[in-house]
């Protein structure tokens, strides 16, 4: 049911998965959006999250986001797959307006709306903001002027996806479709996964393995190449700007520790420099929000992967938080993020801490 409400248009800044699920949910509650993303529209390489595939509120968005999410009843999900439904998603939706290869270089708000400001001088005004940029939020510099960036925390993961039909059928038939498998040794942290390939495709020979393998740091060498700068990450190591000696390293070390099958996975990746190299960060929130103006996922919550919660707390406790505090204060957007801030500031700061642990001794920090 349309709400009653005196603001109508919301601006999104960040169109990735959690800026696209929040507008959505606003999108289906009646408000118009506009959603802005840097990028373009293509597909995000490798990586896979793992899912709840039951609703965790009584929320009617949960639940279609969740469906949509997980295709159903899936526990996990490649990240490319999650993002083409919600494309598609969005598409349908005569409320968004999605606009890629739009970098917003700053946002202001005053006593009747909020706005962002693109590179090219463009100026997107809404009744209310929310930010969804990622960990490098220019969002969070204009909340949290004090604690704009987010930290790294001193290791890399690699993620990437091969055709399984390049793989020997033996070394996988054990493996089940949309399931996570899990690998220690000294050589860090593997997470593999069999996933449906292009539009969902789940025939033998049409299937993708995606994996993602935490591994110890090469700060020195990402600092020089301008991938760190005092400490903050710039940006992340895609495959043709990865140094040979990098890739030699990898590869020797991916047939010193992995099982055969594992390894016949990485071998091909750093052969064909399909493989991106992710430096983890971490965020501790202060605040979510500040009148009109408030954030979300990497932006208000960056956290290790290894916890899983990242997409689950983007969807439990951000999007449905704020739907929640909206339909609370269908009259006031102020008042509506003050309590998603009031209700999911320490939710959000505990989320953070709990995948410290990791990152503090895998990091070597």
């Amino acid at each position: 049911m349309m709400l009653q409400q005196q603001f109508e248009h919301a601006i999104i800044v960040g169109g990735s998965l959690g800026g696209l699920m929040m507008g959505l949910a606003l999108s289906r509650s009646g408000y118009a959006v506009t959603i802005l993303e840097r990028a373009d529209s293509s597909l995000r390489n490798g990586a896979f999250i793992r899912l709840h595939t039951k609703p965790y509120s009584n929320s009617e968005i949960e639940r279609e986001l969740s469906n949509l999410a997980s295709n159903g009843n899936n526990n996990v999900e490649a990240w490319s797959a999650i993002q083409e439904r919600l494309l598609n998603a969005v598409a349908k939706e005569p409320g968004i307006t999605l606009q890629h290869h739009t970098p917003i270089v700053s946002i202001g708000q005053n006593e009747s709306s909020a706005w962002a400001t693109s590179e090219k001088e463009q100026t997107f005004k809404g009744d209310f903001l929310i930010g969804a940029d990622g960990y490098r939020s220019i969002v969070r510099r204009y909340l949290s002027p004090d604690k704009p960036f987010a930290d790294y925390a001193g290791y890399l993961v690699w993620v990437g996806k091969v055709e399984k039909k390049l793989l020997q059928k033996k070394d996988w038939k054990k493996r089940q479709l949309s399931n996570a498998y899990f690998n220690d040794s000294a050589a860090g942290t593997l997470t593999t996964a069999m996933m449906p390939g292009i539009e969902g495709r789940t025939n033998p020979g049409q299937r993708w393995i995606d994996f993602c393998w935490f591994d110890h740091p090469h700060n020195q060498l990402l600092s020089e190449l301008g991938v760190l700068k005092d400490g903050t990450t710039q940006h992340s190591l895609y495959g043709e700007a990865i140094p040979v000696s990098l890739l030699e390293e990898l590869s020797q070390t991916s047939q010193a520790h992995w099982s055969k099958e594992d390894d016949a996975i990485l071998q091909i990746a750093i052969k064909d420099r399909s493989l991106i190299g992710a430096p983890v960060n971490e965020y501790i929130p202060n605040i979510l929000s500040k009148g009109r103006i408030a954030m979300i996922g990497d932006a208000a919550h960056t956290m290790s992967p290894m916890s899983g919660a990242g997409f689950n707390d983007s969807l439990d406790d951000d999007t449905v938080a704020i739907m929640d505090a909206i339909k609370k204060y269908p009259n006031s957007i102020i008042n509506a993020l003050s309590e998603y801030q009031i209700r999911g500031l320490d939710v959000a700061r505990q989320d953070v801490l709990a995948g410290q642990g990791f990152n503090r001794s895998f990091g070597c920090l």
